[in-house]
């Protein structure tokens, strides 16, 4: 009776105990990599180079493995051992336990944290059972939003599906690794309480054609007058846990009209709130608020960032468009069709109050990628690129493989489309990305690539605090209102978001598959950005102000940020911690005197 009610609520994958052992060792190994990364641990090496240990009091651990570019331990699966007597290390969160205790100062964050590692297990081993069996070349060949629902996550935070607020029910209808499918719930928001930020050419009436078929939107927008009332999608987990209540004040004048759930079915992308039309995939994707902690923040919408991003996207394309490099590379920003902010009746204006109470009810339309979808092309996210299968086997090799060119040629066309294009936009017009493996899309054809999709501009789109370019056709609001940086951060979202989130973990496993050295991959990486430089004098005191060959690059630190802030409440998002600075990868590469 017991299995047969574990099958029920879908518990055999998260009970299978291969399943769970192997969700261990696999977290096991990127803590400890992880924590040596960022400084937080510091791991002894053997005279030759391959075996390393960490101490702790109650006797600690060693791997067989070696150190990449960024001194970040590439241990060998399954190596990690207690020293002790021997034994495999196969319980995280004992590992954690034992080796954070002490550097954690607080209990309670610590006790935190091995919480969010116990939720990222389960969702780990849900998700090795949803792929057993799967090798490369068959993940690849799904479709995009199943292949994206297969990955690992978030490459830098280890308890990366932390998702406090969520319930194993709640993951099971929500998470990417159970492959749901659902349909959101509808509210009509009064004029009086709101408006949206449309972009030219869109209409609350349109906006709810993009989610619904034809008798849908006649009978959703036959409930009250459309000159009285718009309609918003909500997450239903965010209606059921948040605004039922938290909005009942309004609900209850008649403000906003509950509508229940209707329209087309929608698939979670990793972020978990983005979400995509399954029903009609090139319709928008919609980015919708949703109360819940994970990997670093709460994953609501701020009313600071939406009213300008539909204006800011269109500006955006359009200088993608006009610029022949950025042009001739396929560089193409998703632009959002609209924006819409629904502010609490006390929070909203309530001086210093936690920043996941303001941010409980917004949306974003924003074009799906499968819009931009050419003939025999096919667009994922970079984080593809650091993925591996089961096997060890990374996605990167496949794609290098199905190609049917060579490594070098691959790389080439990787660097000249997708780093040149973002470093151009920091050097010609002080620009910059946070370029992670989520926000950052690819654009293949013959499993070449060939062009980025750039998306997500609430909060990642930051401008030079110089005067480095004009912006014609921008209101000046809407260009106040990105977040204003001295130059050489702007690089920083480039080596933090690429180069660490991406490069970091790809290069490596390219050359354990005897694919390409890590040295030769920097090396052209180095090469294809000096021949841009060389090829654009009039740029060199920006690119000095850059300093993207500067010897030396920051680390920022999400493990160690989150130990620093804690989980109590916050006026703003938590930002990152700085570590120890690194030697810049690139450096290996760049012509002397760089």
């Amino acid at each position: 009776m017991r299995a047969s009610r574990g099958n029920e609520l879908g518990l055999l994958g998260l009970h299978d105990p291969d399943l769970w052992r192997q969700a261990n060792v696999n977290l096991i190994e990127k803590a400890l990599a992880e924590l040596c990364y960022e400084g937080l641990i510091t791991a002894s090496q053997s005279e030759n180079g391959s075996r390393f240990s960490v101490s702790v009091p109650t006797g600690g651990y060693c791997w067989q493995g070696r150190l990449n570019r960024w001194q970040h331990p590439v241990i060998h699966p399954g190596s990690v051992i207690h020293i002790a007597d021997g034994s495999p290390a196969t319980d995280a969160m004992t590992v954690l336990h034992r080796v954070l205790e002490g550097r954690v100062k607080n209990p309670a964050t610590l006790a935190n944290y091995l919480s969010e590692t116990l939720n990222t297990l389960a969702a780990d081993t849900q998700m090795l059972a949803a792929r057993r069996g799967l090798c490369a070349r068959d993940w690849l060949a799904l479709p995009s939003h199943h292949l994206h629902s297969l990955l690992d996550g978030h490459p830098k935070a280890i308890p990366s599906k932390g998702r406090i607020g969520w319930s194993f029910i709640d993951n099971q209808r929500y998470a990417p690794e159970h492959a749901p499918a659902f349909r959101l719930h509808w509210l009509a928001v009064h004029h009086s309480l709101a408006e949206p930020v449309y972009a030219p050419g869109w209409t609350a009436s349109r906006l709810l054609e993009a989610s619904c078929n034809e008798a849908e939107h006649n009978r959703l927008s036959g409930l009250l007058p459309s000159s009285e009332y718009w309609t918003m999608p909500v997450h239903p987990w965010q209606w059921e846990a948040m605004i039922t209540r938290q909005f009942a004040g309004p609900i209850a004048a008649g403000a906003m009209v509950p509508l229940g759930e209707a329209g087309d079915c929608y698939v979670p992308q990793p972020s978990l709130r983005t979400l995509s039309n399954i029903d009609r995939p090139a319709r928008p994707d919609l980015k919708l608020s949703l109360s819940l902690l994970t990997t670093s923040a709460y994953r609501g919408l701020s009313a600071r960032h939406l009213s300008h991003s539909p204006m800011q996207s269109i500006w955006l394309q359009q200088l993608l468009t006009s610029d022949p490099l950025l042009a001739d590379c396929n560089t193409t920003a998703l632009k959002e069709a609209a924006t819409a902010f629904i502010p609490h009746p006390v929070y909203h204006t309530l001086p210093g109050t936690p920043y996941q109470f303001d941010e409980m009810l917004g949306a974003v339309w924003r074009e799906s990628a499968h819009s931009h979808l050419g003939t025999g092309e096919r667009i994922v996210m970079a984080s593809v690129l650091q993925q591996k299968d089961d096997s060890g086997h990374s996605l990167a090799a496949e794609l290098i493989h199905m190609s049917g060119t060579g490594a070098t040629r691959w790389l080439t066309f990787l660097f000249d489309r997708a780093v040149v294009p973002l470093y151009h936009l920091q050097a010609r017009y002080g620009l910059g990305f946070i370029a992670h493996g989520q926000n950052l899309m690819l654009r293949f054809r013959d499993e070449l690539p060939v062009g980025i999709l750039l998306k997500d501009y609430q909060g990642d789109l930051f401008r030079t605090d110089e005067d480095w370019t004009s912006h014609p056709g921008l209101p000046v609001q809407a260009w106040d209102a990105l977040p204003a940086l001295p130059p050489h951060f702007l690089i920083h979202h480039l080596w933090t978001g690429l180069f660490a989130s991406v490069f970091r973990f790809m290069a490596p496993q390219l050359e354990i598959e005897g694919v390409f050295s890590e040295d030769a991959f920097y090396r052209l990486l180095a090469k294809r950005l000096q021949i841009y430089q060389d090829s654009h004098p009039t740029l060199a005191p920006r690119f000095t102000r850059l300093g993207l060959f500067s010897h030396k690059m920051p680390l920022l630190s999400l493990n160690r940020a989150r130990f620093s802030h804690g989980y109590g409440d916050m006026a703003q998002r938590p930002v990152h911690s700085p570590g120890p600075l690194l030697d810049n990868p690139l450096i290996f590469g760049a012509p002397s005197g760089k």
